[in-house]
């Protein structure tokens, strides 16, 4: 006996039968279908990942209409697995491929700012360089620290 997950797999193969690879890139078509085996595998306990499947079921009788045709179809397409994607981050620690790299990169930027600005208070003989320094180790410690949490992402195979 098949699970739903597989059957509406199946269902979206059918429906896209012939689609241009480029498109089914574009609309997250793969995207759609891993998170689809997670709604399945989480709806046992998740009160919102039983909703997500009447949404999901709705949307796949219609996928066709969703990728070729711009209409209403294809923005409640796109709402569905935008809200889908975020719930599976926030509810379940799914995380798209450098995610904490480029959260963290940012923020160490703005705190390696705010520390070279201090360093170029103390030391303004330096003038720029000190901005510039503090600049550089925040962006790396940022990176370096986001790309250890990613690892970590990785290894517990919890990529989006």
């Amino acid at each position: 006996m098949e699970n739903w997950a597989t059957k509406t797999n199946q269902t979206i193969d059918n429906k896209l039968k012939g689609t241009k690879e480029k498109d089914i890139r574009f609309y997250r078509i793969d995207e759609l279908k891993r998170n689809i085996e997670r709604v399945e595998t989480f709806s046992k306990s998740c009160p919102n990942c039983k909703k997500q499947k009447i949404d999901i079921s709705a949307n796949v009788e219609k996928i066709d209409e969703a990728v070729h045709v711009p209409s209403q179809t294809r923005r409640d397409y796109d709402r569905m697995i935008s809200r889908l994607s975020v719930h599976m981050q926030k509810e379940h620690g799914f995380y798209t491929p450098f995610h904490f790299a480029y959260l963290y990169s940012f923020f160490g930027m703005v705190a390696g700012i705010v520390f070279g600005y201090l360093l170029l208070k103390l030391f303004p003989e330096y003038d720029w360089l000190m901005l510039a320094i503090g600049f550089s180790v925040g962006l790396i410690t940022g990176y370096v620290w986001g790309n250890i949490k990613d690892n970590k992402i990785r290894i517990g195979k919890k990529l989006m």
